[in-house]
């Protein structure tokens, strides 16, 4: 059985009937130049030798079913944050670091739901670029250049055995809003402007789904990302997540479907009060990504056999434990989770750049 069927029969919720059909995703992105003796500025302004540290890391670590398939520099411009780049403002073998402050006001909340969200983002994202983009001609380009070389990623690791998990991304409008106006801010507005950012979810939901379905069609992937990344008990009630992020998240959810994509919902933070909400949407139209945080076996008591999920070998292990406690513990993911389908073992979130080689060569080796 090929990555590529093992990763389709897990989001159809397929029976499972050797540990080997079960796919494994090792979310490998700045890892790679750790472990393949590249900068992190190498693998982020050069998209080649991304290949080549990933080439030369699965060669180390082994092969995963699935993974992403952006360079580190596309990662970090895609988020829509300000950044902190290796090799620029940082050391050339840095980690990345954004930069949450205030780039919007209340008043932009109207300015969204008057005049669409499209405008909105492509005037901040010219914004917060260093040096400032000074046209919508120079993000297109940029855009286009994640294009190419997420399609290039694509070939590159499909050829390599690894089918990428999905083809394209984007963010809930409740997440974005969240991540631009900052985390404080946007909790104080929630209850002292609940109706303009309820005006502005309603405009800029239609269009996310619209752009990024665009997105989609160019890609052989039949799998779309959606971070929701401030949407977890961590962060927000489950009455606020009821009110302000389900519905659009529903919205976002049965649009791709219906276009026949399933949605790879990256889910950090504790989900398992808001689980429950999503056996009203399709079956097998969600492929939970959980960090750590979330109980999966809990998860699986709630969402198993109806949605899928993966998880959640996380960075403390991957980094501190040894290699027969990872194994172990994949062992008991495997065994009580995986064999009952649905189910794709991976890491808690990115690879982190201080894991152990062997570490990540156990979780990997786990269902081979």
């Amino acid at each position: 059985m090929t990555s590529a069927e093992k990763v389709q029969r897990c989001m159809d919720i397929a029976p499972v009937r050797d540990r080997r059909e079960i796919p494994v995703l090792a979310q490998i992105i700045t890892y790679a130049g750790v472990c393949a003796g590249y900068t992190q500025k190498e693998i982020s302004l050069n998209n080649k030798k991304f290949q080549q540290a990933l080439k030369k890391t699965y060669d180390v670590v082994g092969y995963p079913d699935s993974n992403y398939n952006l360079c580190v520099g596309d990662v970090y411009f895609s988020e829509g944050l300000p950044v902190r780049r290796p090799g620029i403002e940082l050391d050339d073998n840095a980690l990345f670091q954004f930069v949450e402050c205030v780039n919007m006001q209340p008043e932009d909340y109207k300015l969204i739901a008057e005049k669409g969200w499209t405008p909105w983002y492509n005037a901040y994202m010219r914004r917060i670029q260093n040096p400032p983009f000074k046209s919508d001609l120079q993000l297109t380009l940029r855009f286009i250049k994640l294009g190419m070389h997420g399609g290039s990623n694509l070939k590159f690791q499909r050829k390599l055995g690894v089918e990428p998990i999905t083809g394209t991304a984007n963010f809930p409008a409740f997440d974005s809003f969240s991540l631009i106006r900052s985390f404080g801010e946007f909790v104080m507005d929630l209850y002292e402007e609940p109706d303009l950012i309820k005006a502005a979810l309603d405009r800029a939901t239609p269009e996310i789904i619209e752009s990024t379905l665009t997105n989609a069609k160019r890609s052989p992937v039949n799998r779309i990302g959606l971070f929701a990344m401030r949407s977890d008990a961590g962060s927000i009630s489950p009455a606020i997540f009821d009110e302000f992020s389900f519905p659009y998240i529903k919205q976002t959810v049965e649009a791709f479907h219906k276009a026949g994509y399933v949605t790879v919902l990256h889910a950090d933070g504790n989900w398992l009060p808001m689980l429950d909400r999503f056996t009203q949407l399709p079956k097998g139209s969600v492929h939970f990504e959980f960090d750590g945080v979330t109980d999966l076996f809990k998860a699986y008591d709630i969402i198993g056999g109806w949605q899928s999920m993966r998880g959640d070998v996380g960075a403390t292990m991957l980094s501190f434990e040894t290699p027969d406690a990872v194994s172990e513990y994949c062992e008991k993911l495997v065994t009580e989770l995986g064999m009952k389908g649905g189910f794709m073992l991976g890491s808690g979130c990115e690879v982190p750049m201080t894991a152990k080689a062997e570490n990540v060569r156990a979780m990997i080796n786990s269902v081979r």
